[in-house]
């Protein structure tokens, strides 16, 4: 039943395409192009500034990169609480690494993915910049 039901269905809607052919050829291209949406029916929502979508990876690249530069930092001096010597710093010291290692493998990979996530490639740029900067300080 579902199956006549399903071929009747086709038959109708061929019907109803037959009759429209003849009309779609003798039509002009511009014809059958759609016609723009008017002011009116399209939705009325908050409109999204460029800007903005660009700041959180950045903001988050350089808010990540500082605190990696900071755990580095603290590894090597003797007075802070993760310092040589510390427990904290045996746990520290892989993870610490991994995250200075990180950053060129980031600026790397956003070499190929910069035209698809443009995203990425400003929260590796700022996340190099971020230790590096305070690593320095």
């Amino acid at each position: 039943m579902a199956t006549a039901n399903f071929q009747a269905r086709i038959e109708r809607i061929n019907r109803a395409h037959k009759g429209l052919a003849p009309a779609r050829k003798n039509a002009p291209i511009r014809a059958l192009r759609s016609q723009p949406v008017p002011m009116s029916a399209r939705r009325t929502g908050r409109r999204r500034f460029p800007i903005l979508e660009h700041i959180q990876p950045m903001a988050m690249g350089s808010v990540l990169g500082c605190i990696a530069a900071v755990v580095l930092t603290g590894l090597t001096s003797e007075n802070s609480p993760w310092g040589p010597g510390t427990d904290l710093n045996e746990m520290l010291f892989l993870p610490a690494l991994a995250g200075l290692a990180l950053a060129p493998i980031l600026m790397l990979a956003s070499l190929f993915l910069a035209s698809k996530r443009p995203g990425f490639a400003l929260f590796s740029l700022s996340y190099l910049s971020g230790l590096v900067i305070t690593m320095l300080i």
